[in-house]
């Protein structure tokens, strides 16, 4: 008589295959439906998380000298940050608008109309037309290219204000989002951390290979990305200012941000103001010093700050190559708006870490050295 066959054990009666495939899909929807929920304050969670990562280490010790009450420590923290980013934003906001304004009623004035005619670029490129019949050098005549756009500047700016503003009020409420989403991730953080590692199958190696990776991309953007934009775009405005360039602010805000893009830079706004002031000279309409100060600011100060801010911002973070750089950046913006400038290279940086643990842990060995 055959003896019974042994009886299955718990866990395999109550997880049969069938089980398994439905809770997968169950646990896929479930997750589907919660990033849709999510994808709308999206933008406010990494942004949090991201003021999280940067000041962890400043929010445990003050929640350690405040005898580890996490909550009273995080509001603290956050009341700094507040005062930090609001107060200065608002007042480069004010001088921003300020400046615009100025530009505009500078634009719109007579003075500025007369000087971009008196620029008379069909005659000084007619000798091109010798050689390239099929050029016209009117067309590149300022009265077709540039006054045009001051004549239509208060028209735009009139059609988009009421734009600006309620832009203004979503990043009011956004603020407040990234508040309580920097509240959660310091509080929460740790054992979110734990818990994480918990679920992933991953060695634990490399799980914290990824969590090193995600805080070296953050530093790597904030400090030599951020800050060394920063440096230039303040750069600018002083030398701006010295040269006697009007809304010097704005135009340093702008290359602020210029800079924040690899391989283009402050330079797109001190090369075509400096162009400005040597024409502007040949005209008898300004002296000499502020053409001669700005191209000796641009080339010595403005363009050698990042050679010296990086390094010193950077501090030994690995950070990707120009050219991918450029490209992660550009597509990150496309793809996430603005907080794709962390997002774009924080992915890149991942692929390669996913990359170097497939060449270590799965590859196939090509020789006795790799056996060993």
């Amino acid at each position: 008589m055959s003896e019974p066959a042994p009886e299955a054990s718990p866990q395999r009666r109550e997880w049969r295959l069938a089980g398994i495939i439905y809770f997968c899909v169950l646990a896929l929807g479930i997750l589907y439906a919660t990033f849709m929920i999510l994808w709308p304050f999206l933008t406010a969670i990494i942004v949090g998380a991201i003021l999280v990562t940067l000041t962890f280490n400043v929010y445990k010790r003050l929640r350690d000298r405040m005898g580890g009450r996490a909550g009273r420590a995080a509001i603290v923290m956050l009341i700094g940050i507040t005062f930090v980013i609001i107060i200065p934003a608002v007042v480069l906001v004010l001088l921003l608008v300020q400046q615009a304004n100025g530009l505009i009623q500078h634009f719109q004035s007579g003075e500025a109309q007369q000087f971009v005619q008196r620029i008379d670029i069909a005659n000084r490129l007619a000798f091109v037309h010798r050689w390239v019949p099929s050029f016209d050098p009117a067309s590149l005549s300022p009265q077709r290219m540039i006054l045009p756009v001051l004549r239509q500047a208060p028209g735009w700016v009139a059609t988009h204000g009421a734009g600006f503003v309620g832009g203004l009020a979503g990043m009011v409420v956004t603020f407040f989002l990234i508040l309580l989403s920097a509240y959660f991730f310091y509080v929460e953080g740790e054992a979110i951390l734990t818990e994480l590692a918990l679920l992933s199958p991953l060695p634990a190696r490399y799980d914290q290979e990824f969590a090193a990776k995600f805080k070296d991309v953050i530093d790597a953007t904030f400090r030599g990305q951020v800050m060394t934009s920063l440096a230039q775009g303040i750069a600018t405005a002083v030398g701006l200012a010295i040269a006697g360039v009007p809304g010097s602010i704005f135009w340093g805000a702008v290359a602020t941000i210029l800079s924040l893009l690899p391989m283009l830079g402050a330079a797109v706004v001190w090369v075509p103001a400096t162009i400005y002031l040597y024409i502007a000279y040949s005209m008898g309409d300004r002296g000499l010093f502020g053409a001669v100060f700005l191209t000796l600011w641009g080339i010595l100060v403005i363009s050698t700050i990042d050679n010296i801010v990086r390094p010193w911002a950077m501090k030994g973070k690995a950070q990707l190559p120009a050219i991918p750089l450029l490209f992660a950046v550009l597509g990150g913006m496309q793809a996430f708006g603005f907080i794709g400038l962390v997002i774009g290279p924080l992915v890149f940086s991942l692929l390669s870490s996913i990359v170097d643990i497939y060449k270590r842990s799965f590859r196939i060995p090509q020789s006795k050295s790799d056996v060993a």
